[in-house]
């Protein structure tokens, strides 16, 4: 695409060879590519336009940004460069998102696993679908590991038309606030829009839970307008259901409680799964799938919402979520011979915690011992709730380290407990070592006990200050209870 093409595609004023052609873009210097546009972006440290004569030597044709690069190599000049990004990004290659059936999933929880059970109903529906999110970035032919929820627009955009050209018809992408509000998905359109939930995260990023909501809204700012694209919103979150009351044509609610379009009823819920019979606008279904809680039935609800906004039938939703299994860290049981369940779970949030503790419950835990801990560098106004919660919850808390980053642990460790203590519980135990938190909760386990290890989910390493070193909760309660049976 010939620079002045592209300068029209993403609303950006050319100054330099118009005739120049530009076979991509990147936001990343060091990896780009000759014959590519480097978008030189704002950050949080540092301005892109920092590293111009690095793209340059790497062969790039032109700079887009905010700020003049000052070089011989022509300039994408806008006050909207991380816009424009997304745009160029999309226009060189090739709109793909246009020849998709685009599913956006936003929320605070259950994105990754309605991506996941959206994808499991397109293929029982015949279709071949992408999948995208926090875990990884799965396409027909190969899945890659994801490097943040939602990606940058340069790296979405060549994505998007690699499942085109595989032969992919329908996207389903986790679309999280910060992309919403840095604009890494301008200008996609999308199909459906899921709305799934909103509770008390990102408020180092967002400021408080009005903005985090707006930026979460932004999501059907990009539904198409020709076809309509539609909602699903989960009616049972207070938050979310203000979406109700401005009702599009088309919406269509999910939950378990009170009147909405996609609903449960005869909910069996244990320790190894959920049945229920599924009610929606196009018929009833009978469930069974192996995901526990009633979280993941509300899950599975708003996968179901998008095969009936989509028109897929009722037999491939029963299939798909028949085939679904529950998705590494996000209530993983881990299976080691100690006679008592254990799970890891993501939850690091204070309403996450509340669900899967009271999961945990309903299904049949009688004593219940949690090791959890809190980010390091994030919103530390939900630390003490997080501990309430848990201190409430559980018979034994034991708090430990999350990723501490730049912070210290035991300060981290400190403000957690100030909740434990607040909610009475006299059974809890601060660890700082994470390893050794993990093998406290064994040693203390028994018949009657379930462990749930929180926080890091599906994470492999522990980022500390000045270095990462690897952790897996998975693998190290199973080494735990290897040493303890040896």
């Amino acid at each position: 695409m010939r620079l002045h093409e592209l300068a029209a595609a993403c609303g950006a004023t050319l100054r330099g060879d118009a005739s120049v052609v530009a076979t991509g873009i990147s936001h990343v210097s060091s990896s780009l590519l000759p014959g590519q546009v480097f978008a030189a972006l704002p950050g949080a440290r540092h301005h892109g336009i920092q590293f111009v004569a690095e793209a340059q030597a790497r062969g790039a044709v032109a700079v887009l940004s905010d700020r003049d690069p000052g070089r011989s190599l022509p300039w994408l000049a806008t006050d909207t460069p991380r816009r424009a990004t997304a745009l160029a990004a999309w226009a060189l290659a090739g709109s793909p998102h246009r020849r998709l059936r685009m599913v956006g999933v936003t929320g605070t929880n259950g994105k990754s696993t309605v991506v996941d059970l959206v994808g499991r109903i397109a293929r029982a529906a015949g279709h071949r679908p992408g999948v995208l999110g926090t875990l990884a970035y799965t396409l027909p032919n190969r899945t890659q590991p994801a490097t943040r929820t939602t990606p940058e627009a340069p790296e979405l955009a060549p994505l998007l038309a690699e499942l085109v050209a595989s032969g992919g018809t329908v996207a389903a992408m986790e679309v999280s606030s910060h992309a919403l509000v840095l604009e890494r998905v301008a200008g996609l359109e999308f199909d459906v829009a899921v709305f799934t939930n909103l509770t008390r995260d990102h408020l180092d990023f967002h400021g408080d839970l009005d903005n985090y909501f707006a930026a979460k809204q932004r999501l059907e700012e990009l539904l198409r307008s020709d076809p309509p694209g539609r909602r699903v919103i989960g009616s049972d979150d207070p938050t979310m259901a203000r979406l109700l009351a401005a009702s599009r044509p088309g919406d269509l609610s999910f939950g378990l409680e009170g009147p909405c379009s996609i609903r449960a009823e005869a909910l069996s819920l244990t320790v190894r799964g959920s049945r229920f019979r599924l009610l929606t606008p196009s018929g009833h279904a009978q469930v069974e799938m192996a995901l526990v809680g009633r979280h993941n039935v509300r899950n599975a609800l708003a996968a179901a919402g998008v095969a009936v906004a989509l028109g897929w039938g009722l037999d491939a939703v029963t299939q798909g979520l028949g085939e679904a299994v529950p998705l590494p860290g996000r209530l993983e049981g881990v299976e080691v011979g100690t006679g008592y369940p254990i799970f890891v779970d993501y939850a690091h949030t204070p309403d996450a915690l509340e669900q899967v503790l009271s999961t945990l419950r309903e299904v049949g835990a009688k004593r219940l011992i949690v090791v959890f801990g809190c980010g390091g560098d994030r919103d530390r106004g939900k630390r003490a709730p997080m501990g309430e919660v848990v201190g409430r919850l559980a018979d034994v808390p034991i708090v430990t380290s999350d990723n501490p980053r730049s912070e210290d642990p035991e300060a981290i460790i400190a403000s957690v407990m100030e909740g434990v203590r607040a909610s009475g519980n006299p059974r809890a135990l601060a660890i700082a070592d994470r390893r050794e938190a993990i093998t406290a909760a064994l040693a203390i386990a028994d018949p009657a006990s379930v462990v749930l290890v929180a926080g890091k989910g599906h994470e492999t390493e522990q980022i500390f200050a000045d270095h990462r070193v690897p952790f897996d909760d998975r693998v190290v309660i199973g080494e735990v209870a290897h040493r303890r049976r040896g």
